[in-house]
């Protein structure tokens, strides 16, 4: 398969610093694991994608490589926004070397979304409903999107365009928006017609949306990205809050019917497994909300076994993800292409 490519060397007095703090960054808070070569240069890679940073005389260069360009502008302005996180100077001179993208116009895989309905599927969890252009020829892109809304709902939104970085540029102030990344619940294409289910808890900023859209309000979405099935394995462990659900769904769904392994999710004890997730012949378990993150690792320690499992995907909670990330690693063997253990949101204490 034919890869996409960028590149881009940013001018620092001290490279050896900003690499250092990324590589912990990445590797602390999102479990990405960089090799290091003879000549200094600390390269990930991972299904389809690979960036590479190697530290020059006053520069630190970067390139990357992914799927394709869809795949790509989600790749620079993860750089882009880590880069940020360190050093904004930096990050604003960031100039990839075959940029695309059309200053100023809103990035190539931004759709407007217009709320058709929202209702409760179960307690706990809201489904709302949204036309969606071009869903038809963008699914196979994978089975998540970033979806954009206005901090203050009462505002028309002003959506994101490209800035000269690579990154797009969000507005500030009174029209600052509220991104976080949802999974596709159900994709009806024909109709440009999704699904997407949001827990309903406290007062965030997604969740009390879903609670409260009325058809006709307007949504923002970048995407669909990631995954959009796991591989061939053995045997499976899948795993996920309330949160994850609906990856657990759809990655279950595009299973063969032949795969075998466990699957612990979280389910009020009124809702039947079955009128949520896919039948597959993996064996479902299920935890109550509440008991599922003091549960959730001792379940996957009791179910799993080194040399039988073949793959693992967490979804959920922080400190759950960071556990079972360890068990994944030194409890089965599992490396970098064969588990997943991803945060979708932390616990605030």
């Amino acid at each position: 398969m034919q890869k996409t490519t960028a590149e881009t060397t940013i001018s620092l007095a001290a490279p050896q610093a900003l690499l250092g703090q990324f590589v912990a960054h990445m590797r602390d808070d999102h479990g990405m694991f960089f090799n290091v070569s003879d000549d200094g240069a600390h390269s990930f890679e991972n299904d389809g994608y690979r960036i590479e940073l190697r530290p020059q005389h006053l520069g630190l260069r970067i390139r990357l490589e992914a799927p394709d360009e869809h795949a790509m502008s989600f790749t620079k302005e993860g750089i882009v926004h880590h880069v940020e996180e360190f050093d904004t100077a930096a990050a604003e001179s960031i100039r990839w070397n075959n940029e695309q993208a059309a200053i100023g116009n809103t990035p190539e895989n931004f759709r407007v979304l217009t709320v058709r309905k929202s209702e409760q599927v179960f307690d706990g969890m809201q489904r709302v409903t949204l036309h969606y252009p071009d869903i038809k020829t963008l699914q196979t892109r994978g089975i998540h999107l970033r979806l954009i809304l206005p901090c203050d709902p009462s505002r028309v939104p002003v959506w994101p365009v490209m800035g000269e970085n690579g990154a797009p540029v969000w507005p500030v102030g009174a029209d600052q928006l509220h991104a976080r990344y949802v999974t596709l619940k159900n994709i009806r294409a024909d109709l440009e017609e999704v699904d997407i289910d949001i827990v309903r808890h406290g007062t965030g900023v997604v969740s009390q949306w879903a609670q409260n859209a009325a058809a006709g309000q307007l949504a923002g979405a970048m995407g669909p990205t990631g995954m959009d099935r796991l591989p061939p394995a053995k045997s499976y462990f899948v795993a996920a809050d309330g949160t994850g659900l609906p990856a657990v769904a759809q990655l279950l769904s595009r299973l063969p019917q032949d795969a075998v392994g466990d699957v612990v999710v979280a389910l009020p004890e009124t809702v039947n497994h079955h009128s949520y997730l896919p039948h597959s012949g993996l064996n479902i378990h299920t935890l109550s909300p509440d008991e599922f993150e003091q549960n959730v690792v001792a379940m996957a320690e009791r179910l799993t076994q080194q040399g039988e499992t073949g793959y693992a995907f967490f979804a959920g909670e922080f400190a759950n993800a960071q556990s079972l990330r360890a068990h994944f690693k030194k409890g089965l063997g599992l490396d970098k292409t064969t588990q997943i253990s991803a945060t979708y949101w932390r616990r605030e204490h």
